[in-house]
């Protein structure tokens, strides 16, 4: 996985915000610590290839550039070294030279022969012995494993049968939306020929990082002016648009959320991927920044951080079927919002939502159904308008990540039933508002607990509305 790996997330630590003395050396000390860090997950590695616990060859094409980029002569042209670039303003002359020298030294004594040996490991010892199977059920106990990591995204006691045909199910359901909107625009061929057209049309396209990111940071713009008429709490913390980071980029996802703790000095960052701009379409773009953004992760994260009713622990506990679940719904909450104006758009979200419920599909034909990396492929290629660039890197997700992309819609279903069911319960006196600040009330929770602090919502309503009635 592009970002997903010990020595794929450490340049990140590059990327915080260093603004005087104290926060410089705590960056060296992380530096510094680095062969730990390497030896540690080496042996947990080299401990997993004993036990035939790997992941499949297929997926580690490519993998060099992961490391490799990291390997350079020249220590000022290291990734981390860019914090010993300029001398922040509260750091005086004295204290940059011995800071920026220790740097240079931690640099190159480190990082840059740790990661040369990062890639005498991955060719000579990982990638040889990577299994050619795809599904984890291959693994010792592979088919128990599967399962535990279903009950785990997903937060319920389904089986992944049941999962899969709920996939099923709302694979159907969307492909009859989207045939609607086919007939709107008068398209005159099969749904898959409008997706080719889609994904080849440059009217759908943009030409420079830079308009990208500026559509992005209108859209959001937009988004941001209609959080009251839905929320009654609202988070303190600022987030921004930018580029995924380049060391990052190419097998990357279309956009993600990068959140930032509530006591530091950065906002949240709604990370948009400017990289191969022809796998980027704007027909997307709306959904992705309801998910990305607001009300999806940057909403829901920066509320939880600053909830003092729960235990320390609980205000960054990230429950996948929760979060994920939450910021799908809030790609759903955007038509009531008024976006997806445009046709293009809606289909775009109609894509991103059958994204979702292929993956209930897809992830249990990996993993448990004996399915090939074409097969998944193709699925979600015939199903959806995603550049196939982001298909491929997709499929490689799932089956490098078992489970976690059940937790999406697995986790909107749940809200959007529970939504439904408070609509019916209060009729004329359901208040979204007052509903979405119950949902974020407690942080990430499982979906059973949602299920109690709804009915508990009803009831508290209903009594709200005796009382008031006499």
């Amino acid at each position: 996985l592009s970002d997903q790996g010990f020595h794929i997330s450490f340049p990140g630590r590059a990327s915080g915000n260093f603004t005087n003395k104290a926060s410089l050396l705590r960056y060296l000390k992380t530096l510094n610590d680095f062969p730990r860090y390497v030896d540690e997950h080496l042996g947990l590695m080299r401990r997993g290839l004993k036990e035939g616990i790997s992941q499949p060859a297929i997926i580690v094409q490519g993998f060099a550039a992961t490391y490799n980029q990291h390997v350079v002569d020249d220590v000022s042209q290291s990734f981390f070294y860019r914090p010993f670039l300029k001398k922040p303003v509260q750091v005086n002359d004295k204290d940059w030279d011995s800071v920026a020298s220790a740097g240079k030294i931690a640099v190159e004594k480190n990082i840059i022969p740790q990661y040369k040996r990062i890639k005498k490991f991955f060719e000579e010892e990982y990638i040889p012995a990577t299994r050619k199977s795809l599904g984890v059920i291959s693994y010792p106990n592979g088919e128990k494993y599967y399962q535990q990591r279903v009950n785990y995204f997903t937060t319920t006691g389904l089986s992944y049968n049941q999962v899969y045909e709920t996939g099923l199910k709302e694979v159907a359901r969307i492909q009859a939306d989207m045939e609607t909107v086919l007939k709107e625009v008068k398209f005159k061929g099969s749904l898959k020929e409008f997706i080719a057209y889609l994904r080849t049309d440059s009217q759908f396209y943009v030409s420079t990082p830079e308009a990208l990111l500026k559509e992005a940071s209108f859209i959001t713009k937009k988004i941001d002016g209609q959080l009251p008429r839905f929320f009654g709490k609202l988070p303190r913390q600022p987030y921004t648009v930018e580029p995924v980071p380049d060391y990052l980029a190419p097998n990357y996802t279309g956009g993600r959320y990068s959140g930032a703790s509530i006591n530091s000095t950065r906002s949240g960052a709604f990370w948009v991927n400017t990289y191969n701009l022809k796998s980027r379409p704007l027909y997307v773009l709306e959904a992705l920044a309801l998910h990305e953004a607001v009300p999806g992760h940057h909403l829901q994260i920066s509320l939880s951080q600053e909830l003092d009713s729960v235990p320390d622990f609980r205000r960054n506990l990230y429950v996948n079927a929760f979060g994920e679940g939450w910021a799908l719904y809030g790609e759903y909450l955007g038509i009531e919002m008024g976006f997806y104006k445009n046709p293009y758009n809606r289909f775009g979200r109609l894509t991103y939502e059958m994204w979702r419920a292929c993956r209930l599909v897809i992830d249990v034909g990996l993993h448990a159904k004996g399915w090939t990396r074409e097969q998944a492929v193709n699925y979600l290629a015939d199903h959806t308008a995603l550049s196939l660039h982001e298909v491929n890197t997709e499929i490689n997700r799932y089956i490098a990540w078992p489970g976690q992309a059940l937790s999406y819609k697995m986790g909107e279903l749940k809200i959007r039933e529970l939504r439904k069911k408070a609509e019916e319960a209060l009729k004329e006196n359901f208040d979204i508002r007052a509903f979405h600040d119950m949902i974020l009330s407690k942080g990430t929770v499982t979906l059973s607990i949602l299920e109690k602090m709804t009915e508990r919502f009803i009831a508290e309503q209903q009594a709200k509305l005796n009382k008031k009635n006499g």
